[in-house]
């Protein structure tokens, strides 16, 4: 199975946001939501071509940001992630 794209992330993140009202940690979201989601511990493994960073966790950040624009989850404060009324 290949990792999901960042829109294939987007209804996982969402439910994993509704699931904490007060908000979640970025790193902890991320993991919930990609264990949801079917990502192996190889596909975690993967990173961007820059060799900085996992490609699971900038699709998931990615994905975050859509919500961002689309009104329907904020970050209050840095790495904080919450959903939106």
């Amino acid at each position: 199975m290949a990792i999901p794209t960042f829109d294939q992330f987007i209804e996982p993140l969402l439910r994993c946001l509704a699931q904490h009202q007060a908000g979640v940690s970025a790193s902890e979201a991320g993991e919930e939501v990609a264990t949801n989601a079917g990502v192996t511990e190889g596909e975690r493994q993967q990173l961007l071509p820059s060799g900085i960073q996992a490609i699971y966790k900038n699709r998931i950040g990615w994905a975050h940001d859509r919500l961002k624009r689309a009104g329907l989850s904020s970050c209050p404060q840095r790495g904080l992630w919450q959903i939106t009324s």
